[in-house]
């Protein structure tokens, strides 16, 4: 059900205080800090990534918020709207024109297919003055069960996120799949196992995914390609 739950507890993840995303406070409105989000720390920066959940309908705007606030240029979704049936995340920008969410209106300017990735630009607007481009990376090649059959696909997507964060400054990346646990917590170790080893040489899967499950709970339910060299 995607309408229902607490803020707090939507999808059942308990966040630590010590790294939760905590957005400004709506003027007179209790426990609008919160989002179901966590600062993740990249190979070489601390609160490199955001990990948080698809947007719900009654969450999209703190979503949006979060994305405005932290400055991030950059959101990877690694989930389709709908899988087997089941709702898995809103649609939260718009397929066409512009939609607007509290202060912040969102206008897609370009939506391209390249294999199995979505890519699609975003100019988002706070309180109709200032405005930035955000662009969001639609991963596709995920199965409804289980992890894509070859790394192939998410070491492109790494690649086009890496080079796109290149050209941003050093912004948080904002990751989610629905949970934004399992899906989301193997996008980022792999991130950082693939720039441990250009960097040292060293594959540590384990270290790689216990510093994540420290920062987040139930991070990455699986992790078993062979990644390349």
């Amino acid at each position: 059900d995607l309408e229902g739950g607490s803020p707090a507890h939507s999808r059942g993840l308990e966040l630590d205080d010590f790294n939760r995303v905590i957005l400004s406070m709506k003027r007179g409105q209790e426990y609008t800090d919160y989002i179901n989000a966590s600062f993740i720390d990249g190979y070489r920066q601390k609160d490199y990534f955001i990990a948080t959940q698809g947007p719900l309908p009654h969450t999209v705007e703190d979503f949006w918020r979060m994305v405005w606030e932290w400055k991030c240029h950059t959101i990877v979704m690694l989930t389709e709207v709908q899988e087997r049936e089941q709702e898995k995340c809103f649609q939260y920008w718009p397929s066409e024109g512009s939609v607007t969410h509290g202060e912040i209106t969102v206008e897609i300017k370009n939506d391209s297919l390249l294999d199995a990735i979505s890519v699609r630009d975003f100019i988002v607007t706070y309180n109709q003055k200032q405005s930035r481009l955000v662009r969001q990376f639609h991963f596709h090649g995920w199965p409804e069960i289980g992890i894509p059959a070859e790394g192939k696909g998410m070491i492109d997507l790494i690649a086009a996120v890496q080079k796109q964060q290149q050209q941003t400054g050093n912004h948080p990346i904002t990751v989610h799949c629905s949970a934004g646990a399992g899906r989301t917590g193997t996008f980022i170790a792999l991130s950082n196992i693939l720039e441990r080893v250009k960097a040292e040489g060293l594959l540590d899967v384990f270290q790689a995914v216990k510093s994540l499950r420290l920062q987040r709970p139930h991070m990455v339910q699986t992790l078993v390609w062979d990644v390349p060299r």
